[in-house]
């Protein structure tokens, strides 16, 4: 019997009245296909939405056998992932019980430490979406919200031990609204390093430089994810009747099907020939950006040079802001031929950055 998606399994149900960010709603021990000899946990916890409102959001709890043998208690690694899609069917933790997750490599690396690791979710992957993709605040949140609640689940997980946030791509960008929500959302957690690679931090920026590509998909999922992460109708009034049906489809899919089932600039749905110029649009989009908050604890950011996806200026200018507002912020190019290659080879000075802040 194979292993039922989330959309058919009652795990996933969801949670009427969800209570306080951080807490334990659902548990249970899953087998994970992972090269690292850990036990995991599927969870549901409370976060909180784009609208300060409690949500409850899935992810996995993945902790070594191996006793931890370094100094004080074991740390506990926040991973976000890079862009899934929208549909709850494309969750990681539903993807790593069923051995195709391929940012697992990323996982296993932080487990190799010695270091248990939370992965998120995020709204609306595997709860009832759709993903609020490209939502920073409820990004942050449900990384910070999921560390609260993994101590809720023993193995040898205690409360107020040493934690570490990273993130590529999507995930980057949640890492660092995860640093810089941290200080006024969680300063109960005990931050000691963020490390956050290839960050769209500038939505509207990156929209633009992807529309009419070969990555025209995501903006579209950029307007459906924000559209329902904010409710605001006069951003759902910029897409054309032909644009409300490709939204409603767009919502079901995971990225590849983003990217082949929506290759037209996003005008094909609009009814303005520059939809992310409508003011209610514009608005939101300098709302999402990164760099207005200074982190609590030091930062690595990391992006490959001469990125098309996310331009690599975009992480400069990040860098810039995090400094400018006297952040400890380090920089790093990567060596990489594009975007995704970039999760990998900047993988391990990322850990090695990481790991040397715990002292």
């Amino acid at each position: 019997m194979g292993i039922p998606v989330p959309s058919a399994d009652p795990f996933y149900a969801p949670v009427d009245r969800p209570g306080r960010p951080g807490d334990l709603l659902r548990f249970r021990e899953v087998d994970v296909k992972s090269g690292e000899t850990c036990v995991a946990w599927q969870v549901v916890y409370v976060s909180t939405d784009s609208r300060d409102r409690p949500i409850a959001v899935s992810g996995t709890v993945l902790v070594p056998s191996a006793p931890w043998r370094g100094a004080g208690v074991r740390p506990i690694l926040s991973y976000g992932v890079g862009v899934h899609g929208l549909g709850r069917d494309v969750a990681p933790s539903y993807l790593m019980r069923a051995g195709t997750e391929f940012e697992i490599t990323m996982v296993e690396s932080a487990l190799a430490r010695g270091w248990a690791v939370a992965v998120t979710d995020g709204e609306g992957l595997g709860m009832p979406g759709p993903h609020t993709y490209g939502a920073g605040r409820a990004g942050g949140h449900t990384m910070l919200d999921i560390v609260r609640a993994a101590p809720g689940l023993g193995a040898e997980l205690t409360p107020g031990g040493p934690v570490l946030v990273w993130g590529y791509s999507e995930g980057g960008r949640n890492a660092a609204w995860a640093a810089e929500l941290h200080p006024s959302y969680a300063p109960d957690l005990d931050v000691r390093a963020v490390a956050a690679g290839g960050v769209p931090s500038d939505l509207l920026a990156v929209a633009k430089a992807i529309d009419g590509g070969p990555f025209s998909g995501l903006g579209l999922a950029v307007l459906v994810g924000l559209a329902h992460a904010h409710q605001d109708p006069a951003l759902e009034a910029v897409l054309s009747e032909r644009g409300k049906q490709a939204a409603a489809r767009a919502a079901t899919l995971d990225v590849t099907g983003l990217i082949v089932d929506f290759p037209e600039p996003l005008h094909h749905h609009t009814v303005r020939a520059e939809p992310w110029d409508d003011p209610a649009w514009l608005t939101l989009l300098d709302r999402e950006k990164n760099g207005r908050h200074r982190p609590g604890a030091p930062v690595y950011l990391y992006h490959v040079a001469g990125d098309l996806l996310v331009p690599t200026a975009q992480g400069r200018e990040l860098f810039a802001d995090y400094a400018a507002l006297g952040a400890q912020v380090t920089w790093a190019d990567v060596r990489a031929e594009e975007h995704l290659a970039g999760a990998f080879a900047g993988a391990p000075d990322a850990v090695e950055w990481l790991a040397e802040r715990l002292g």
